[in-house]
């Protein structure tokens, strides 16, 4: 996904029709859910959202395609926060978008 929004963006090197499919790209970013969420801020902080997050919501108010946002507030202090979780599994994923990035640059 992000190698196909940043072709959109070369307007001046690609042609209209590309871009216009590209362009779709920026909208139609996938959403993670929530169990994965969960998943993998468990992972990264080592415990679990209910612990870590007061009223943690778990539609988010922003996705992109390589994590979204979601609203939640802090345990300790009751401070609203937008908390950005990676999608699960991107890891993974980008090592192969790199190694077909690389053979084809």
């Amino acid at each position: 996904i992000k190698v196909g929004q940043h072709l959109a963006n070369l307007d001046y090197l690609i042609p209209q029709e590309y871009i216009a499919v590209l362009s779709s790209l920026f909208d139609d970013t996938p959403r993670s859910s929530y169990r994965d969420v969960c998943t993998v801020i468990e992972e990264e902080l080592g415990g679990k959202v209910e612990d870590l997050y007061d009223n943690f919501d778990p539609e988010p108010i922003a996705s992109a395609s390589l994590a979204q946002v979601h609203v939640a507030f802090d345990k300790k202090s009751g401070k609203k926060l937008a908390v950005k979780v990676q999608h699960r599994g991107l890891r993974e994923t980008a090592r192969g978008d790199m190694f077909a990035v690389t053979k084809i640059v």
